[in-house]
């Protein structure tokens, strides 16, 4: 029996390496990495920062028993699937305020001598456009990667607006199909390389 491998055991963070933040966007239909390590393409962007709450990637499935005439187990079926990743913005940056709203809901005004940097977001019922989602994590040289090539974000939380707090907005991203019957992609990369 073989025993614990530490190298397998990821205490995985944000990898911040290349952008301010370790979530990135692009639009739906580019294409995915493969791999935790590999270098995103130049159409990927920085999506936002994350708050030391992290991602969570929930996976959902409900099963129902298919029994025979004596009441017997004899094949289970799935009757519903579905991935979602939670998370919270910490900075709530152009970036980020387009993932929760959509672009057209979101306006910067430039600094000026009179006033800061200006944000204004547009809070309605219709959901930003669906995307591709990517986050990328490390653990020294360890590398973990989840990608959603076709996601949106169907849910924002309630912002807390306190003194004593950073100001986040929670965030829900819906998954789904991208046409291989795959909704979600979770890659590892232990760092342990070969002579």
């Amino acid at each position: 029996m073989a025993g614990v491998n530490s190298n397998q055991v990821y205490l995985l963070g944000p990898d911040q390496s290349t952008t301010v933040g370790a979530l990135y966007v692009a639009p739906k239909g580019t294409t995915k990495p493969t791999d935790a390590r590999t270098a995103l393409s130049g159409t990927w962007a920085s999506g936002g920062y994350i708050s030391e709450s992290g991602i969570t990637l929930n996976i959902s499935r409900s099963n129902t028993s298919i029994k025979d005439w004596g009441l017997n187990n004899v094949r289970v079926a799935t009757t519903d699937f579905g991935c979602t990743i939670t998370g919270e913005f910490l900075q709530l940056d152009e970036a980020a305020a387009k993932n929760l709203v959509g672009t057209a809901n979101v306006s910067k005004t430039a600094a000026s001598s009179t006033h800061g940097e200006q944000l204004t977001i547009s809070i309605g019922p219709e959901l930003p456009p669906e995307q591709a989602f990517c986050i990328n994590m490390k653990d020294g040289n360890r590398r973990g990667r989840i990608c959603a090539p076709n996601a949106q974000v169907t849910e924002v939380g309630s912002p807390t607006f306190v003194p004593s707090a950073g100001n986040v907005w929670p965030f829900t991203i819906s998954c789904y199909d991208d046409g291989t019957g795959h909704s979600v992609y979770v890659y590892f990369d232990d760092g342990a390389t070969t002579a």
